[in-house]
C-alpha cells in the first residue's frame, strides 16, 4: 500500500469504515512510514478538537427548558394519536395491511437485488485489489482459452475484446494483461488496462440476478457504494455481468464502460444461436487457431 493510498483512505480509517483486511494493510504501512503516522495522528487530533469544540459551543447546547418542552410535545402527540386512533382505527388497520404487504414485497425485491449487487461489488473490488493492484491471489490465474474450456465459454470473448489499444475521447486505454482469476467463490474473466495513469479492471462473471438475462439494451450503471475508494460500473450481458473497477471518477468510469464494456455485453447478447439450442463463443486463439466452445442454453 502506498502513502497516497493511506492518505486517501485516512478519514475512512479513522471512522472505522474500512474492511478488516484494509485496516491491517494500513497499520502495516504505518509501522514503517513516519510521514503517514504523523498525518494520521494530526487528523485524529483535528477530529478530536472539532468534537470537543462542538461539545463546548454554547449555541449548540440544549436550552434549560428543552427537556420540559420536549416532554410536553411528546405527551400532546400521544394524546392526538389516541384520539385519531379511536376515530379512524378501521381505516388505519386497512392502511397498515396495505403497508405491510408493500413492505414485504419491497423487502423481497430488495433482498433479491441488493444483496447480490453488494456481494458482486465486494468480490469485484477484492479481485481488482488483490489481482490488478497487489498481485496477492490465493489461486493462480489461468489463460483465457483454458478458462473458456474449463469454466465458462464466454471467457473466450475476452481473448480479443476489447482490443489491446482503445481510443477514447478522454485519451487512450491500453490492455496490459488478460487471464481468468478467482476471488472467494467467484470466478472472473479479467482484462487489466492502463487508462489516464490509473489501473482499470474489466471483469466478466456469471450474473447473480436472473433478470439480467432478459436485458434488451446494454446500459452502464454504477452499482453499490464505493469501497476503499473504488467504484464499480456494471453492464448486463446474456447471463453475465461486465464490470469496470477503478478509482476513477464515477462519471469518467461510466464513459469508459460505454466504450469498453457495452460492445462486449452486446457480443454476449448476440452469441445466442437463432434456434436457441446452444451458446457458441467463437474466437481466435493466440496461436492463430479458431476455436468454438458450446454451452447448453439456460
Amino acid at each position: 500500500m502506498t502513502c497516497r493510498d493511506v492518505r486517501d483512505m485516512a478519514d475512512s480509517f479513522l471512522s472505522e469504515e474500512l474492511l478488516t483486511e484494509t485496516n491491517h494493510e494500513i497499520l502495516r504501512h504505518l509501522e514503517s512510514c513516519p510521514s503517514c503516522r504523523s498525518e494520521i495522528d494530526d487528523r485524529r487530533r483535528l477530529r478530536g478538537a472539532l468534537r470537543a469544540a462542538f461539545d463546548r459551543a454554547p449555541d449548540l447546547q440544549p436550552t434549560a427548558d428543552f427537556g420540559s418542552r420536549l416532554r410536553g410535545h411528546l405527551l400532546q402527540a400521544a394524546s392526538d394519536r389516541h384520539r385519531s386512533w379511536r376515530i379512524s382505527r378501521r381505516w388505519l388497520a386497512l392502511a397498515a395491511g396495505i403497508v405491510l404487504v408493500a413492505g414485504l414485497s419491497g423487502a423481497l425485491l430488495l433482498s433479491r437485488w441488493t444483496r447480490p449487487a453488494e456481494a458482486l461489488v465486494r468480490d469485484a473490488v477484492g479481485d481488482h485489489q488483490n489481482c490488478a493492484l497487489n498481485f496477492r491471489l490465493v489461486k493462480m490465474p489461468v489463460p483465457l482459452e483454458e478458462a473458456a474450456q474449463q469454466f465458462d465459454s464466454a471467457y473466450g470473448l475476452l481473448i480479443n475484446t476489447p482490443p489491446n489499444d482503445i481510443r477514447t475521447p478522454d485519451g487512450p486505454a491500453r490492455v496490459i494483461e488478460r487471464h481468468s482469476c478467482a476471488y472467494g467463490a467467484r470466478r472472473f474473466g479479467h482484462v487489466i488496462m492502463e487508462y489516464r495513469g490509473r489501473v482499470v479492471s474489466l471483469l466478466m462473471t456469471a450474473s447473480d440476478a436472473a433478470a439480467a438475462d432478459d436485458v434488451t439494451e446494454a446500459v452502464p450503471h454504477v452499482i453499490g457504494r464505493q469501497m476503499n475508494g473504488l467504484s464499480v460500473v456494471s453492464v448486463s450481458g446474456l447471463h453475465h455481468a461486465v464490470l469496470l473497477v477503478s478509482d476513477l471518477d464515477r462519471a469518467e468510469l461510466t464513459r469508459l464502460s460505454q466504450i469498453v464494456s457495452v460492445p462486449l455485453a452486446q457480443r454476449l447478447q448476440g452469441s445466442l444461436l437463432p434456434d436457441g439450442g446452444a451458446l457458441a463463443t467463437l474466437f481466435m486463439s493466440p496461436t492463430g487457431r479458431t476455436s468454438t466452445f458450446d454451452m447448453p442454453a439456460r
